[in-house]
């Protein structure tokens, strides 16, 4: 079930506190290079190496992972025999900006808010990529954004065995999502930050999970999950950057290869700007509403099959 025309319309054009235009650079900053992030890593030099001019599009891209390439990520995760025993960011870093003739820049160590330049502005914008396994990192993610004074995006991907969530968003201030749609002239300024929007993000597990090449590993998690993820990260950066973007969430079923997204619309941001509710609605940020035997058009009715 789709929702209609005049909502499948709007896009998010992120000009809340700073314009933005075709000359506008993105600094990314992609916080984790396993799984997934070594996959988005490889997505973000694409991007940046079809660029059609130097300064529009994505800026600056810093990589940043703690964690070293071992023997067990070969061939699970995005690199080769070569990179093990080196760091995995400096590791893609290298590989692509050889590759593609880029400046990706990497950071050996774990996410800190200090990373981040204190402000955007709008010829210089910020775009934060969680590619993060667990509560505890999304949590620093998200104390990061709240201490900052302008409207950062993050977008955020996550999965489990063979399905998944991509969501964005550039505020906490359910205010501004009351009035995020200028129907004038159809455009989100404000989408809600993914720990907004999907709480359980930010919540432990009850008892330790996998990581990523584990999961893989022991066939907790598909073999092309992550590149799966990956790449519908790399779309919603390609759209966010040509002023494309008309969705803001995507949930991702790779057993039944079936995806839905949740158009920007004023119905579906507002759903958001009040206090948390136990609604019906609240069915879009669970990820057991996929079924095998229920179509997940049937289930999430508000949603827009992709």
């Amino acid at each position: 079930m789709s929702s209609p025309a005049e909502q499948r319309n709007i896009v998010f054009y992120p000009t809340g506190r700073w314009a933005i235009s075709e000359n506008t650079a993105w600094n990314v900053y992609l916080v984790g290079c396993g799984g997934t992030g070594s996959f988005i890593a490889h997505a973000l030099a694409q991007l940046k190496a079809s660029q059609p001019a130097p300064g529009r599009g994505l800026g600056r891209i810093v990589l940043i992972d703690p964690d070293l390439v071992e023997a067990r990520n070969i061939g699970r995760q995005n690199f080769a025999p070569a990179d093990t025993g080196y760091p995995k960011a400096q590791a893609l870093a290298f590989r692509y900006n050889l590759a593609f003739g880029i400046d990706m820049e990497w950071v050996n160590g774990r996410f800190d808010a200090s990373l981040l330049p204190k402000t955007s502005i709008s010829l210089s914008r910020l775009l934060l990529i969680g590619a993060v396994d667990n509560g505890r990192a999304r949590r620093t993610i998200a104390e990061a954004l709240k201490k900052r004074s302008d409207d950062a995006l993050w977008l955020d991907a996550g999965n489990g065995y063979d399905r998944g969530q991509v969501a964005i968003g550039n505020t906490f201030a359910r205010r501004l999502l009351a009035t995020s749609v200028d129907p004038n002239i159809n455009i989100a300024r404000y989408l809600p930050y993914p720990s907004l929007a999907l709480p359980e993000l930010l919540r432990d597990e009850p008892r330790p999970e996998p990581s990523c090449a584990q999961a893989v590993e022991t066939e907790a998690q598909s073999l092309y999950m992550n590149r799966f993820m990956a790449s519908i990260v790399g779309e919603y950066l390609r759209r966010l950057v040509a002023g494309q973007l008309g969705i803001f969430h995507t949930w991702i079923h790779l057993a039944t290869m079936e995806m839905v997204s949740v158009p920007v619309s004023s119905h579906n941001i507002q759903r958001y700007s009040g206090p948390p509710s136990g609604n019906k609605h609240s069915a879009i940020a669970d990820p057991a509403a996929f079924s095998e035997v229920i179509p997940i058009g049937s289930v999430l009715a508000d949603q827009t099959t992709v």
